[in-house]
C-alpha cells in the first residue's frame, strides 16, 4: 500500500528535476538559436544586447531591438553589425549633457543679460 503512494511521488519529483535541470523556466529560453542571414534597415533599430555563455545562451549573438520591439539576432564578427554597435554606442553617447554645456535646445548657450553701469 505505501509502494503505491511513493510510487507516483517519486515519479512526480523525478520529472521536476529533469525539467529544472534543462532550463524549461529558465531566462535561457528566450536565447538565440541562429544569426539572422537578411539584412535590415539601421534605422528600425532602438537598442541591443549580447547574449553568450556568459548570460546561459550556447550562441553569441548582438541581439537587436527594433522601435516595433521585434528582436533580430545578429553575427557579433560581422563587420555590418560592428559598424552599427558603434553608430548606436555614438548616438547613445550623443544624447548624454555634456559637464559644463547647456542643456538647451541645439545647445545654444543661455543668453546673458546685460550689466547696466
Amino acid at each position: 500500500m505505501a509502494l503505491r503512494l511513493l510510487l507516483p511521488l517519486l515519479l512526480l519529483a523525478a520529472t521536476l528535476l529533469m525539467a529544472q535541470a534543462q532550463g524549461i523556466g529558465s531566462s535561457a529560453s528566450d536565447c538565440c538559436l541562429k544569426h539572422s542571414q537578411k539584412p535590415f534597415p539601421h534605422r528600425w533599430v532602438k537598442s541591443y544586447s549580447h547574449q553568450g555563455p556568459e548570460t546561459g545562451c550556447m550562441l553569441r549573438a548582438v541581439v537587436f531591438i527594433t522601435k516595433r520591439g521585434k528582436k533580430i539576432c545578429a553575427s557579433p564578427n560581422d563587420p555590418t553589425i560592428q559598424k552599427l554597435i558603434q553608430n548606436l554606442n555614438k548616438v547613445k553617447n550623443d544624447k548624454k549633457p555634456k559637464k559644463g554645456r547647456s542643456p538647451r535646445p541645439g545647445g545654444r548657450p543661455k543668453r546673458q543679460k546685460r550689466q547696466q553701469v
